[in-house]
């Protein structure tokens, strides 16, 4: 079975309930400005307003299906954490329509983006909407008969990771301001922007389900690791992803000028005439067709490729060895861990 398929098959039904409890709480909203909701229902895919799942048109949901799967791993059941994980997804495509915003995106999910329609400033309030959403969703946990002191600490966990995340963002678009900046940097960048979130994801779903304090800290930093990999592997797929499976230009992130991992590598290994070179070029205020080509083939004369796809196997399997040490080991556990080998070496 090719990975794609593997996702889509053994987790289908779950994506689709998760995207019900999403489109439960839009629906349940009295539509005052009906542009919002067109513009979210564009995002999402959901031409129709059915909820119903589009194709793959409104993402992967690998944070709230890891949430899920680790409720399920921990006490057998994971429907009373599907507001949490509505709630997360919604908060994580606010962070993307933003994101958007920030770097000019033209496509998402094989689609024009909400700015390049509506325009920067409606787009705006469409992540804003989402953010808020993501709050009434997290609301809908005591109608699953979740204890309110859960509820607090899962409502207190997902703004710091919604607050961490927002750090990341900021140091990731200050990095392209700068001439340097080292990998440490970078790594405390990505474990904010994206490492965080799947934190938030895999540690929502132990303390949502169990009161073991060494179960849910061994869950957060398996969510944590594994957020840092994924995140090395989409610098990858920025790079050298095709456009076809990633719904993103080839080599979107050099046009954007983003001190990306790979990037980081040239930067450290390349000898002196190489990094002046990547250095001019980065300091351009655009980079053309000839321009991304000399800076893939520093990339390549580097080895740079082999050098990321290390550090992101030296992170999973870090994640591996927290998943680990939880303890747990049923069919469920078995799903995330393959979930999490699908995560480091998937195509889009």
């Amino acid at each position: 079975m090719m990975l794609s398929d593997f996702y889509g098959e053994t987790f289908g039904a779950l994506q689709a309930e998760i995207e019900a409890e999403m489109y439960a709480i839009r629906a349940s909203q009295r539509e005052v400005a009906p542009l919002l909701w067109q513009m979210i229902d564009h995002h999402f895919g959901w031409q129709e307003q059915s909820g119903a799942v589009n194709g793959s048109s409104s993402g992967k949901k690998v944070r709230p299906v890891l949430m899920a799967l680790v409720a399920q791993a921990i006490g057998g059941s994971y429907r009373h954490v599907l507001p949490a994980g509505a709630a997360l997804e919604l908060l994580h495509n606010f962070t993307l329509i933003h994101d958007d915003v920030m770097d000019r995106s033209p496509t998402r999910r094989h689609r024009p983006t909400v700015w390049t329609i509506w325009g920067a400033t409606q787009a705006i309030n469409a992540g804003d909407a989402l953010y808020a959403l993501a709050n009434l969703a997290m609301a809908r946990l005591v109608e699953r008969d979740v204890p309110a002191p859960r509820v607090v600490r899962a409502c207190y966990t997902l703004s710091q990771a919604c607050l961490w995340t927002a750090e990341g963002q900021v140091l990731d678009i200050a990095f392209t301001e700068r001439p340097l900046v080292t990998t440490d940097e970078y790594m405390t960048m990505v474990e904010h922007k994206t490492g965080k979130l799947l934190e938030a994801a895999t540690r929502l779903g132990a303390l949502l389900s169990t009161d073991d304090e060494h179960v849910i800290e061994a869950y957060g930093r398996f969510g944590r690791h594994l957020g840092i990999a994924f995140q090395i592997r989409d610098d990858y797929l920025g790079l050298w992803g095709k456009a076809d499976e990633t719904g993103k230009p080839i080599a979107e992130d050099i046009y954007e000028k983003k001190k990306s991992y790979p990037v980081l590598v040239a930067l450290e290994r390349a000898d002196e005439a190489d990094r002046a070179t990547l250095q001019r070029l980065y300091a351009q205020e655009t980079l053309d067709d000839a321009d991304v080509q000399t800076v893939l083939a520093i990339l390549e004369h580097v080895d740079a490729i082999t050098q990321t796809g290390r550090v992101a196997e030296a992170h999973y399997m870090a994640a591996l060895e927290h998943l680990e040490n939880t303890g747990i080991d049923n069919p469920t556990q078995e799903q995330i861990r393959r979930l999490a080998a699908f995560l480091i070496l998937r195509d889009y």
